[in-house]
C-alpha cells in the first residue's frame, strides 16, 4: 500500500521530532506528497541533525522547544493539524542509562503533552504515537505480537512502555489515537552515536576499527522507509474511519531475523563493492554493564493484514540502500534527491 497523494496534498500535518533521523525522512516524504507540515523539535543547539540541515526543506513551519514542556503547544494548536505523528523522543538505550531522568521526562511527559494537545484539536482526523520494538516484556518469547504484555528492564524501554500506557489509557479522545511499534531502522543520514550502521560508516570512512557491543544480538533490521510508509498508511486509514487495532508492529518477520555480526559481515562486502576499499576488521567490546535484550523479533502479521504493508526490502537490500546513500552523498549527490529516489524505488517494487 502506498500513500494516497490526493489524501495528503494540502493536509495539515504535525510532526514532533521532525529534525531527527526518522523525522527528517518523514517530513521529506510528506512534503513530496504535498502536505503542509509543522514541526516541533529541540532548539538547534540541542536537537539539530546534520541530515535536517542538509535537506533545506522549504515551506515547513517550526516550533523549537522541549517536548515535555507546554510552550510549543500553542503554535501547534494554531496550526490546527489534521494528522499528528509523534516521533520526538530520547531514543538511545545507552543515554537512558546515563540520564534516566531525562529519558523518562522526554518519553513519558512528552507523550502526555502531545495527548493533551490532541484532545484540543477540533479538526484532527488521526494521530500516530511512535514507540519502539523494546516496549515488550522480555519474559515472553519472541516474536512479539501486539497483545503481549508490555514492560522494560532499562530506562529507555520502560519509558517507551510508559508512553504506550499513557496513550492507551488517555480518556475522552474523540479521534483515533494509536501506537506504532518499530525499531532498529537503518537508512542514510543517521549519524547517531552507538548505532551499528552509522558507527560502521564512520569507522570504515576513516580506516578505523569498528567495535561491536553485542555481536550475537538479534534485531529486526529494516530500512527507515518501511515503517514510515506504515505510519502513513495507518494514519490515512484511520482518518478514513476504518476500524483498526490501536497498536501495530512495523517490523520484519522472523524470516528476516539476523545477528549483529551477520549484518556487519554483509555490510563490509557491500562497502567494498561500493567504494573499492576493504573495511578494517572489527573487534568486540568487553562485556558491558548495560543490559540489552538479546532478541527483539516482531510479528508484523497484523499490520500486513490490516494495511497491506511491508516486506518490500529485505535486510540485505536495506543495508545496500543505506550504504549507497552514504557513499552517493559523500560523492556530492544531494540528500533530498537520494531520499526522493529511494522512496520511488521502494514504491516501484510494491
Amino acid at each position: 500500500m502506498t500513500p494516497d497523494q490526493t489524501f495528503w496534498s494540502g493536509r495539515r500535518v504535525l510532526v514532533t521530532g521532525h529534525t531527527g533521523f526518522k523525522g527528517s525522512w518523514l517530513t521529506t516524504r510528506l512534503c513530496e506528497l504535498g502536505a503542509a507540515v509543522h514541526g516541533v523539535s529541540l532548539p538547534d543547539s540541542e536537537g539539530r541533525t546534520d541530515l535536517w540541515e542538509q535537506l533545506s526543506l522549504e515551506g515547513v513551519s517550526e516550533t523549537r522547544g522541549d517536548i515535555a514542556a507546554r510552550d510549543w503547544t500553542s503554535p501547534a494548536r494554531d496550526f490546527s493539524p489534521e494528522v499528528v505523528f509523534h516521533l520526538a523522543a530520547q531514543s538511545l538505550v545507552t543515554v537512558g542509562y546515563q540520564d534516566p531522568a531525562l529519558t523518562f521526562r522526554t518519553n513519558v511527559l512528552g507523550t502526555v503533552q502531545v495527548l493533551h494537545l490532541v484532545s484540543q484539536l477540533p479538526e484532527l482526523r488521526s494521530a500516530v504515537i511512535v514507540t519502539t520494538d523494546k516496549v515488550y516484556d522480555v519474559r515472553q518469547a519472541p516474536p512479539y505480537v501486539e497483545d503481549h504484555f508490555l514492560g522494560g528492564k532499562d530506562p529507555y524501554s520502560a519509558s517507551k512502555a510508559c508512553a504506550e500506557f499513557v496513550t492507551l489509557s488517555w480518556p475522552g479522545l474523540e479521534v483515533p489515537v494509536v501506537t506504532a511499534r518499530a525499531g532498529n531502522v537503518i537508512g542514510g543520514g543517521d549519524w547517531a552515536a552507538h548505532r551499528l550502521v552509522p558507527d560502521a560508516v564512520r569507522a570504515w570512512s576513516s580506516g578505523a576499527v569498528l567495535t561491536l557491543r553485542r555481536p550475537t544480538a538479534i534485531r529486526p533490521w529494516q530500512h527507515v522507509i518501511e515503517p514510515l510508509e506504515g505510519y502513513l498508511a495507518y494514519a490515512e486509514a484511520l482518518a478514513s474511519e476504518r476500524q483498526l487495532p490501536r497498536s501495530l508492529n512495523f517490523g520484519p518477520g522472523a524470516s528476516q531475523r539476523v545477528s549483529v555480526l551477520a549484518l556487519v559481515e554483509f555490510a563490509a562486502e557491500e562497502w567494498e563493492r561500493l567504494t573499492g576499499t576493504s573495511p578494517v576488521r572489527w573487534d568486540v567490546q568487553p562485556a558491558s554493564v548495560v543490559t540489552e535484550t538479546e532478541d527483539l523479533t516482531l510479528d508484523p502479521t497484523l499490520a500486513r493484514r490490516a494495511l497491506g504493508w511491508g516486506g518490500v526490502w529485505d535486510w540485505r537490500t536495506a543495508i545496500s540502500k543505506t550504504l549507497e546513500w552514504y557513499v552517493a552523498t559523500a560523492g556530492g549527490k544531494h540528500p533530498r534527491e537520494m531520499i526522493r529516489d529511494q522512496f520511488a524505488d521502494y514504491a516501484s517494487r510494491l
